[in-house]
């Protein structure tokens, strides 16, 4: 069973007795980039921390996967990044029985930050669950045949906000869900997979966990094409549900 945290940009994924949170797009680190634009916040890990522990308890997680974009330093790895990522997965290793990481395009040099318990997956991703089964990636790069095939496939790296609009012309973005539809074999081929499979899968791109980070409207011209699955023409984007954090359908 997979079901969105409500007022989070979080899943949860049952599986018999198991349960798993999916984040993704953790930017850990944001903080330097703000502080050379001149905004000063406090250590912004901290707080990241304390909402996963608050849903870890509500639904008595043993499991996290990080879907991508650990860290917000792209290529390099930064002195922040040694600052924050080891303290943050070994708290996440106090919480968890198992930690995962899926990396995204962020996350270059990743694998000499985590702890030797992190487990590091391919960026194509993997398939989650012994019966009902999810396929988790990033969103950054094609995604693998078994991701795909598995008929319910969960992203982030799109940070898809909603452009809303007051009567006085002010603006604001919300981060939101996006539930589609998508053809697999379609899909299969334009990954250059091997084919075979046929029916209708269903595509979930996750907000990013990070409320800090910016993101593109989806309501904007060409507001969907980001990565190569939204790309792709495999997914039916004019039948995508949308909603907002708090469950607003947009």
């Amino acid at each position: 069973m997979l079901k969105v945290v409500p007022g989070e940009a979080a899943l949860i994924f049952k599986d018999g007795e198991d349960s798993t949170i999916l984040v993704s797009d953790l930017h850990l680190g944001l903080e330097k980039e703000m502080a050379a634009k001149g905004f000063r916040i406090p250590p912004y890990s901290m707080k990241i921390m304390d909402r996963i522990n608050s849903v870890a308890e509500k639904y008595a997680a043993n499991r996290i996967v990080v879907l991508g974009d650990v860290k917000h330093s792209i290529g390099k790895v930064e002195d922040i990044d040694w600052s924050v990522l080891p303290w943050f997965f070994d708290t996440l290793l106090d919480v968890f029985a198992s930690v995962e990481v899926v990396p995204g395009n962020h996350d270059g040099g990743i694998k000499t930050l985590l702890p030797s318990r992190v487990k590091l997956h391919q960026s194509s991703g993997t398939v989650l669950g012994s019966g009902e089964k999810v396929g988790v990636t990033h969103g950054h790069s094609w995604p693998s045949r078994e991701v795909i095939a598995c008929g319910r496939m969960v992203i982030g790296h799109s940070h898809f906000r909603y452009e809303m609009r007051d009567r006085f012309g002010s603006r604001t973005k919300e981060a939101v869900w996006l539930f589609a539809p998508y053809d697999k074999a379609e899909l299969l081929r334009r990954a250059g997979a091997q084919q075979g499979e046929k029916g209708e899968g269903e595509l979930i791109v996750m907000p990013p966990f990070n409320n800090l980070v910016g993101g593109q409207a989806i309501n904007a011209k060409g507001g969907f094409d980001f990565g190569p699955v939204l790309s792709s023409g495999a997914v039916d984007v004019k039948d995508a549900d949308i909603f907002l954090l708090d469950g607003t359908r947009v």
